[in-house]
């Protein structure tokens, strides 16, 4: 069993719009500089049911205790899939799975609600060390910097619909 992660954002967008923000490839790549990658790619594949699937390749300076940095290294490398459903004027789901170059994974889903202002999405999932003796410390700084990640997205995300996705 690893370690669950729950996190909610707000956004003041529909999900439609969010959805569209997050794939879209400007800000896959501002919003990747704003949290600090040092790299980033995607690739993105459109389904003939309006789902879309999504592949985002990030490498981020390894910020985090010696005893993870040894597994690690100076830099991590995430590699993180999404694929979305339809989404509407009321709601979207997805799930995701993101992979690290390190023995990590999380998994999980994503569901967008709109209130009629505001969309909440809603990231579930369990992180998983594959590390002997401290895989319990490695999940919970995962936990912490997934956590860190999310605020700074939303952030990062609200003042990107703000502006009318203008590059910030």
């Amino acid at each position: 069993m690893g370690t669950q992660l729950q996190f909610a954002q707000v956004y003041p967008a529909d999900p439609a719009q969010v959805l569209t923000m997050v794939c879209d490839p400007d800000y896959i790549a501002a919003r990747a500089k704003a949290t600090g990658a040092l790299t980033v790619t995607h690739t993105r594949e459109d389904g003939a049911d309006s789902s879309v699937d999504l592949v985002i390749v990030r490498t981020l300076p390894a910020e985090m205790p010696s005893y993870a940095k040894s597994i690690v290294g100076d830099t991590l490398t995430i590699t993180e899939h999404q694929m979305w459903g339809l989404a509407n004027e009321h709601s979207c789901d997805g799930r995701f799975e993101v992979q690290f170059s390190a023995p990590l994974t999380f998994k999980g889903t994503v569901q967008m609600t709109f209130d009629g202002s505001h969309t909440t999405v809603v990231t579930a999932g369990e992180i998983k060390a594959a590390v002997p003796f401290v895989g319990g410390k490695v999940e919970r700084l995962a936990l912490e910097q997934t956590e860190r990640y999310l605020r700074k997205e939303e952030e990062f995300a609200r003042q990107w619909i703000l502006k009318g996705s203008q590059s910030i």
